[in-house]
């Protein structure tokens, strides 16, 4: 671990708590800070009492940031967050926090649980969060919380993130606002709000497109939000609230690194393309039956349909026979290599038609069995696999590129009833029950396709012809079942106490709707009590000191169930009953369009201890902790190409660290700055599947060690900014954004050099015209560094790209350049 910003903020815990005296001022005005502690937030409590870090934000927060999206400002603001643009499209971030993720890629290992309105927003196929579908500007508040939270749920082996959006009881008025500026990204958004005291409503409406700054990306998104609310006493609440969203994404991923030397605006293969279709239904009641006590109800249905297409380079070769035939091989280089150098087999010149003899596959097999005979060796050995009878369709043959395609819709309806009980003796008792069913029918095909050899895009070149083999098409259900309890309570004037726990029971299935591949069928139950205690001390004004053990789950997801290394001893199994080859059976699978079968994984277990404190001391907020977060079974994708590869169960990681934020705000600026040291790890020896790593052995794999670093977290990220006001109406901020080195995806041993590290530097100017407008300038990149944030190893890029140079398998995520926008807001009104 790097020992110096260690030392550094351990001596920062020492000033602080040097420098913090009891001395109260007359003029000090006491402000107490609640907290949801449910996913809900309809039980709160005060800062003062959690045992874990809180970051909140606000909607002003976010207004004045002016970030496109949430994961942009959660980057940017708070502590111990990162972004991957594994994808490249500024809506598809893989978001982490403490090592743990979010992202909406089907396949990543999720670690966070996100919220919205207490609706658990995760996807039930794969845990993935789709930022592109949380609209920033109806958000009124949100707290990122740490630890593996029981009463959060499942997969909060990080942490949570809870939002709650806008109603009518919240914001009053409309407004409007628009921006427009690099790369042709244009945004709208429209809001509006209000209430007579007992009937409110809230509706926005907000649209981003933009061209994209890499060739071939253009993207669009369009969010609507809305809101009824009622409240006819003081005691009791209604919320009925509706979203739509819809958008249209191009991320076309990582560039080969000999390719981004040449040309960072690139791509290596297109399109990749995500449509998102959302409709969610939420219904929230609140009832004070007495000062002491509260119920809550809060039920959801939920639909997300997700059309995807990618073009991707193709590892089959097209063979023409003399006389017109064709077929088509599974690309191998070892069997070309084998008959070239042992057999005098040029494979090549045999499939260009040239030899009047070999007028068919049947022909060709004959010749490389008699050569190989002559030679002494067995023919066996020279198998070429072909794959023509497996293609349907056209019948028209490509082995140029494929395009995968998608689709999956994926339900959930859910249920949270609680109870929240302030006893006479000061106990707050929160219970409930939570019940989820979520479904998800999932459709995939691989397309032969041709490929534009300038743009290296498939877009309309695809030959309407599939391949059998590779179609996929299930259905999975996935019901929840959990019962929590959390109890807080007072030891003494200073110390308060909490202990929580959870019930979740969790059934998973997955059945096969072609009835041709049955080793996708299976039922799979995971059921855990995870516990949590913690303690805080309040010896003085503005000082808290804290500490915590808390253990959450993770469920294997159905794409993880269905795609895992042990899936070829079940699939060759039935391909040896069926009277099918076994050797046939795919290696791995193409995420996200492809399962294999369904051989167990055990759920992922997190034990996470924190000790920290937070408070205020002359005039500056501070929060600092030491975290330690254990793994169990956790669930590693081990990368075989740029978007293949298999889930396995690896038996302990580790992620610790430590994270100070610090913020004041005076009259006429504000500023804040945050750091963070995180050391995520294996503590296994295993072999990791990477056949792309120059070290592998001879079966593709990589030898890891306990103490090797777990690739894309890197182990320093620095955050710091400031706002001033110039005057009353101009306001200029800067930010400024470290990332530290990382290791690439598919160097899980660490035998490469990791990604370089990177810092930047973003701008903005506000000025309010007068009450009803106001104009902003802001720039992202200032400085236009360039840098890369994300890193894995893929296939050699000079099958694609005959001539290039530098033929590393190292593909990195590319960060934008500078650019700049210009925003108006305009308050209507009333």
């Amino acid at each position: 671990m790097t020992r110096t910003p260690i030392h550094a903020m351990a001596g920062t815990l020492f000033l602080i708590t040097a420098g913090h005296t009891p001395t109260v001022h007359a003029q000090d005005i006491e402000q107490i800070v609640v907290v949801g502690i449910t996913p809900d937030g309809n039980a709160r409590q005060a800062l003062e009492e959690l045992p874990f870090a809180v970051q909140s934000v606000s909607a002003q927060d976010l207004a004045q940031a002016g970030t496109l999206d949430l994961s942009e400002y959660l980057n940017r603001r708070l502590a111990s967050v990162n972004i991957n643009s594994a994808q490249n499209n500024p809506l598809q971030a893989d978001l982490q926090y403490r090592g743990f993720t979010a992202s909406p890629m089907l396949g990543l290992p999720q670690g966070l649980s996100v919220f919205q309105n207490g609706v658990r927003v995760n996807d039930p196929l794969g845990d993935a969060v789709n930022w592109d579908l949380l609209p920033r500007s109806a958000i009124a508040r949100m707290d990122l919380m740490s630890g593996a939270n029981p009463v959060f749920g499942l997969n909060t082996l990080g942490g949570a993130l809870a939002i709650r959006m806008k109603d009518g009881f919240q914001y009053s008025g409309t407004e409007v606002e628009a921006s427009t500026g690099s790369w042709g990204r244009q945004t709208l958004s429209l809001e509006s709000g209000g209430n007579n005291g007992r009937w409110g409503y809230y509706v926005n409406l907000h649209h981003f497109n933009e061209d994209g700054w890499r060739q071939l990306s253009d993207s669009d998104a369009s969010n609507f939000y809305s809101s009824l609310n009622w409240r006819p006493d003081e005691r009791t609440a209604l919320d009925l609230s509706y979203q739509q969203g819809r958008s249209d994404l191009t991320g076309n991923g990582p560039l080969p690194e000999g390719l981004a030397s040449n040309d960072r605006r690139s791509v290596f293969t297109a399109p990749d393309i995500t449509r998102n279709d959302l409709q969610m239904l939420t219904l929230e009641g609140r009832y004070e039956l007495t000062p002491a006590l509260s119920f809550s109800v809060n039920t959801h249905w939920r639909r997300t349909t997700t059309h995807a297409f990618n073009g991707d380079g193709a590892d089959f070769e097209v063979c023409q026979f003399a006389g017109g035939q064709q077929a088509l091989f599974d690309d191998s280089d070892e069997i070309e290599d084998a008959l070239a150098e042992q057999l005098g087999i040029e494979l090549d010149t045999l499939c260009e038609g040239e030899d009047d003899s070999i007028d068919s596959f049947e022909a060709l097999e004959d010749y490389i069995a008699a050569t190989a005979l002559a030679a002494g060796l067995d023919p066996d050995d020279f198998g070429i696999d072909n794959i023509t009878s497996r293609i349907s369709g056209s019948g028209v043959l490509s082995g140029e590129a494929i395009n995968n395609i998608s689709r999956r819709q994926q339900n959930s309806r859910g249920i949270n009833a609680q109870f929240h009980w302030l006893t006479e003796n000061a106990y707050q008792i929160t219970g409930g029950v939570y019940a989820q069913a979520g479904d998800a029918r999932f459709h995939s095909m691989l397309e032969l396709s041709g490929l534009d050899p300038l743009t290296r895009s498939t877009a309309g070149l695809g030959t309407g012809s599939y391949l059998d083999s590779a179609t996929t098409d299930i259905r999975t259900d996935t019901d929840i079942l959990s019962v929590y309890l959390t109890d807080t309570f007072p030891l003494s004037p200073t110390l308060t106490a909490t202990l929580s726990a959870r019930y979740n029971l969790s059934d998973v299935e997955l059945r096969d709707r072609s009835r041709v591949r049955p080793e996708l069928n299976g039922k799979h139950r995971f059921a855990r009590i995870n516990p949590a205690a913690g303690i805080t001390w309040n010896p003085m004004d503005d000082f808290t000191a804290y500490a915590s053990y808390s253990e959450s789950n993770r469920t294997p997801t159905p794409i993880e169930l269905a795609c895992n290394e042990g899936v070829f001893e079940l699939a060759q199994t039935y391909a040896e009953a069926n009277g099918e080859d076994p050797d046939d059976i795919d290696f791995e699978c193409r995420l996200p369009n492809a399962f294999l079968a369904d051989p167990p994984l055990d759920d992922v277990v997190t034990q996470s201890i924190e000790l920290g404190m937070r408070g205020s001391v002359l005039n500056t907020r501070y929060q600092l902790s030491a975290f330690r977060a254990r793994n169990r079974d956790d669930i590693l994708f081990q990368t075989t190409g740029r978007a293949t590869g298999l889930f396995a169960n690896v038996d302990e990681t580790r992620r610790q660290g430590l994270e100070l934020s610090l913020q004041q705000a005076r009259d006429t600026w504000q500023w804040y700055a945050a750091a963070s040291v995180i050391r995520a790890s294996f503590e296994d020896r295993f072999l990791a599947l990477s056949p792309n790593h120059p070290f592998a052995n001879d079966d593709g794999e990589i030898q890891v060690q306990p103490g090797d670093r777990i690739p894309g977290v890197p182990e320093l990220l620095l955050k710091a900014g400031a706002d001033y006001s110039l005057n009353a109406e101009l306001e200029v901020g800067l930010e400024w954004v470290y990332n530290g080195p990382q290791y690439l995806r598919g160097d899980e041993n660490n035998a490469l050099p990791k990604i370089d590290g990177y810092d930047l530097i973003n701008a903005r100017l506000s000025w309010q015209v007068n009450s009803l407008l106001s104009l902003s300038a802001s720039i992202s990149n200032l400085f236009d560094r360039n840098y890369e944030n994300f890193g894995l190893l893929g296939e050699d890029p000079s099958e694609l790209i005959p001539g290039l140079q530098n033929t590393s398998p190292r593909f990195l995520g590319i960060g934008a350049p500078r650019a700049a926008w210009l925003s108006a807001r305009l308050k209507l009104p009333d």
